[in-house]
């Protein structure tokens, strides 16, 4: 086949796709704008359905509907209404379309685990991730997140810290916090060192930030509190104004 009409069969294959991703959002605008009471996340298409139009560009549909998903995780005052219940049909499709596409496993665990309170549903969303991607040590290390914060395991957690700890690029201390989990101390400082792990390692903006949140509120309580040593408090201190907090 002559390279022009090559070129010509990518640029109608792309001028499908984009109208059937113009479509789709549409579709989803109009029912939003309507007020309809069918919920948004029962019109998604599923994973197999798209893959019938896809004519082998999952990947790229996969990324566009990660950018919905952004888009739909971002907007706080919808999301404090429907306690992001349309968040796992989105996740389902994006890596139904992409196995590999890890950030929506992680976000499995910040947005299931933590914000739904079902962090068993989390988890075997996330070991569905473990299961497509054997070189990636964050995902048994949110698979730990998961675990530890929101179904409250502390076994479980270390389990995955250590599974983490043997993958290709993995950083020393998640064998130490594996350890840290499984030691007989405070559970208030497991919990400060956790958050700690996720605002130091994670690329994703809104992640980072939610850790943040959380530390500052942690350290703010120890610095705050009448019955913790100078020492410690003077720590708290520092650490908060690392993360930006001005303190009287």
């Amino acid at each position: 086949m002559p390279p022009a009409a090559k070129n010509a069969i990518v640029v109608i294959v792309c001028v499908l796709l984009f109208a059937f991703i113009g479509w789709t959002h549409e579709r989803e605008a109009t029912l939003l704008s309507r007020n309809t009471q069918a919920r948004v996340a029962d019109q998604l298409p599923n994973a197999e359905a798209v893959e019938l139009c896809a004519l082998g560009y999952d990947q790229l549909l996969a990324d566009w509907y990660w950018l919905s998903f952004v888009q739909y995780v971002g907007d706080v005052p919808a999301r404090a209404k429907d306690q992001y219940a349309e968040a796992p049909k989105y996740l389902d499709l994006i890596v139904g379309l992409d196995p590999r596409f890890t950030k929506a496993y992680y976000f499995a665990a910040f947005i299931i685990g933590s914000e739904m309170h079902e962090p068993q549903r989390a988890a075997e969303f996330i070991e569905r991730g473990l299961r497509a991607n054997q070189d990636d040590w964050y995902l048994p290390f949110v698979a730990g997140i998961n675990q530890y914060l929101y179904a409250h395991n502390e076994i479980a957690a270390a389990k995955y810290y250590r599974m983490a700890a043997k993958y290709p690029g993995a950083p020393p201390w998640l064998a130490r916090q594996a350890d840290i989990l499984d030691a007989h101390i405070p559970a208030f400082i497991k919990e400060i060192n956790t958050w700690n792990n996720i605002y130091e390692t994670s690329e994703q903006s809104i992640v980072k930030e939610r850790a943040r949140s959380k530390l500052i509120m942690l350290w703010m309580r120890v610095f705050q509190s009448p019955n913790a040593p100078a020492q410690i408090k003077e720590r708290a201190k520092q650490r908060l104004e690392q993360m930006g907090v001005t303190l009287e």
